[in-house]
């Protein structure tokens, strides 16, 4: 195209005729378009973006009061860590803590808020059906068909439209509680021992969790130590960008479920646990383990003296009714509670008429 042309075309002049081009004024590119420092529009300054986002000291009152979903162990609203060395327990633990959400049951003792749950079963859910029905079988507790959901693939959270899938998901459903197990499989591509890397896989968590039913859902990730088989594996800002922090480590042949981290409130929370296979299933359950040399029947009345009756104690007759229920014996839990009232796991603090129980640190 001539010049000729290109001037004919931006400027048509009213008798046809091209324009001779040295006799038009110069163009100044510049001339419609605003100094930076003064508005496009003369008039009055738009109002900043950030304005709607201000929260003032009646809107600080308005907020909700943290609550817990899991009473002193998980809060409403945040992201959480649960890390070990490989085979120190912690999937079973992430899933206790998952199927006790679903169906609204204690987790050792302390209450739950029932909501929905997906597991996200990044290694794959091939172990889960056995886990899930030995838990169910374990406690006597069934879990509601769309309570606890599985989704057995990973979720790339380094990327964009897999997080932006997931959330949606997640609002769709309403989930309450969201376990990422392992966030090593749902990074791939990320180096672990980058801050950046990592920083943005914990953003992503937190925007997760927005998408959770008013944002007061709980994001588990589920991570791996490094080789010294103590400390997080990868970099520290996983732990520094998350709201709580728990770590399993094994002894001998108990689990010690600690917390390094609390956004809101007392730290300090610990669990000994084992893993206890159920009869009848190939999998097993998570249960108190106070004292190594404790039998398994008496390990199995622990956790149920701690799961149903650890402030309030019990007497027999209400210990016998549970145990029942869970598929102990008499017999068994005859001998189980001797073991206990022997080894001063359990304390009668009632009368010969009227037995009455409670857990060593609970009298």
């Amino acid at each position: 195209m001539t010049d000729h042309e290109l001037a004919r075309l931006l400027r048509p002049w009213p008798n046809g005729k091209d324009p001779d081009l040295a006799s038009l004024p110069p163009i100044d590119p510049y001339a419609d378009v605003p100094p930076p420092h003064e508005p496009a529009d003369q008039g009055e300054e738009r109002e900043p973006r950030l304005t709607s986002r201000i929260l003032t000291r009646a809107s600080l009152r308005a907020l909700p009061d943290p609550a817990p979903l899991i009473d002193g162990v998980l809060d409403q609203g945040t992201t959480a860590l649960l890390y070990g060395k490989w085979a120190s327990g912690k999937s079973f633990i992430a899933l206790d803590w998952a199927a006790s959400v679903a169906a609204g049951r204690r987790w050792q003792g302390c209450p739950t808020e029932r909501r929905r749950v997906l597991y996200v079963a990044a290694e794959g859910a091939f172990g889960l059906k056995g886990r899930v029905q030995a838990w169910e079988s374990g406690w006597d507790t069934g879990v509601d068909d769309t309570a606890l959901e599985v989704l057995p693939e990973p979720v790339n959270l380094t990327r964009p439209l897999e997080v932006a899938e997931l959330a949606a998901l997640i609002r769709w459903n309403g989930y309450g509680l969201v376990v990422v197990d392992t966030l090593a499989r749902c990074m791939v591509g990320a180096d672990e021992n980058s801050a950046k890397d990592t920083g943005l896989v914990v953003d992503t968590l937190t925007r997760l969790r927005e998408a959770t039913p008013d944002g007061r859902g709980v994001i588990l990730g589920v991570h791996h130590t490094g080789k010294d088989g103590r400390t997080l594996r990868g970099s520290s800002a996983f732990e520094a960008g998350v709201d709580t922090v728990y770590q399993t480590v094994l002894d001998g042949g108990a689990i010690d479920l600690t917390r390094e981290k609390r956004k809101d409130g007392p730290v300090e929370d610990r669990h000994r646990l084992r893993i206890s296979p159920v009869d009848g299933t190939n999998s097993a359950i998570v249960i108190v383990h106070r004292g190594v040399d404790n039998s398994d029947r008496a390990d199995r009345l622990l956790s149920i003296m701690s799961t149903h009756f650890r402030t309030t104690g019990a007497s027999r007759t209400e210990l016998v009714e549970v145990c029942r229920e869970a598929g102990v014996s008499y017999g068994t839990f005859t001998r189980a509670l001797n073991d206990l009232l022997e080894s001063g796991e359990i304390v009668d603090e009632g009368t010969k008429a009227r037995r009455f129980y409670r857990l060593r640190g609970e009298v």
